[in-house]
């Protein structure tokens, strides 16, 4: 199965690209997957979105130190991304040039000479997936294919609320978002995974839902103020998320914190309305609310910070 295979992303001037085609070649020999532009972005496609994608999904980054890449602001981008968002990065040394001090503090693997150490790069990068795997194989862990089906939910979302397409601004936001999101979860344990989600039109809020089950979270939907006290009286979550208005009035939300306040002073409440006035972001949280608003990006904010309080055990 591919998910039991490394997957690497090559970064690398556009310059060396015959090396860095040389390099793909051997490692997909030894049954490792590799991702590089040249190949892997279909026509029409957004580069700097796929790019990402790349970044995202692979397990080490194997960058290519030259001249040309030294010079090249997207080989740092690609490198300084891996590095900010905990990935293994392996660099090779394929003519003298200077080192970034970032990259230089790693052990780099020299290619200069003519008896390339193939094998050696290959024996690495097994061993850090193999480590890779047995670290992130408990329960809760995150894919990596899972947050970038989040990251494209939740830049719908946002251009959603802005009446307008999906650009490549928003997927990368979203795309920041979603790493930091998941990387806090994967160190925090939670009371349930499972969210109450109380809207008359829930179809409003698909994208969100998606971008949430992405990381991990699961719903129970209800319609009403009193099919959300019905399901609270037999299930713990780990947030209950409202709207404002509904049928039976045009505050049934802050009538649902009321009541929910008078039992649990403990369980994430938050607005997910049509306004975001700082006076009724003061309200919610005067009320009881940890917050409220009418962005999805703050919403992915808002429930990540409050359902995750207490530490793993990572040691």
């Amino acid at each position: 199965m591919n998910n039991d295979k490394p997957k690497i992303f090559i970064s690398y001037s556009s310059a060396d690209s015959d090396f860095a085609e040389l390099m793909k070649m051997k490692l997909e020999g030894s049954d490792i997957i590799v991702w590089r532009d040249i190949h892997e972005i279909a026509a029409g496609e957004e580069w700097r979105n796929e790019i990402d994608f790349g970044l995202l999904s692979s397990d080490i980054l194997i960058v290519l130190l030259t001249k040309n890449s030294a010079k090249s602001s997207y080989v740092t981008y690609e490198w300084a991304w891996a590095l900010g968002n905990g990935k293994n990065i392996i660099p090779i040394l394929i003519e003298p040039c200077e080192i970034h001090p970032r990259i230089k503090v790693l052990q780099y693997l020299d290619f200069q000479n003519r008896k390339r150490p193939w094998n050696t790069l290959i024996e690495r990068v097994t061993a850090l997936h193999a480590k890779k795997s047995n670290s992130t194989s408990g329960e809760g862990q995150l894919s990596m294919e899972a947050i970038f089906n989040g990251i494209k939910a939740l830049a719908n979302a946002n251009a959603k609320q802005s009446s307008r397409t999906t650009n490549a601004n928003d997927v990368a936001q979203a795309t920041d978002q979603m790493v930091s999101a998941r990387n806090y979860l994967n160190t925090v344990s939670k009371k349930s995974n499972t969210i109450l989600w109380v809207d008359d039109n829930p179809d409003n809020n698909k994208y969100e839902r998606e971008a949430f089950e992405a990381l991990g979270f699961q719903f129970n939907l209800a319609l009403s103020t009193n099919e959300a006290l019905e399901l609270l009286k037999s299930n713990t979550y780990a947030a209950v998320l409202s709207d404002m208005g509904r049928v039976e009035g045009p505050q049934e939300g802050y009538v649902l914190l009321k009541q929910i306040r008078q039992s649990d002073k403990e369980t994430p409440f938050i607005i997910y309305a049509s306004s975001n006035l700082l006076e009724h972001k003061i309200m919610a949280q005067e009320r009881g609310a940890q917050g409220s608003t009418n962005r999805a990006d703050e919403l992915i904010d808002l429930v990540t910070t409050h359902v995750g309080n207490i530490p793993k055990n990572i040691f």
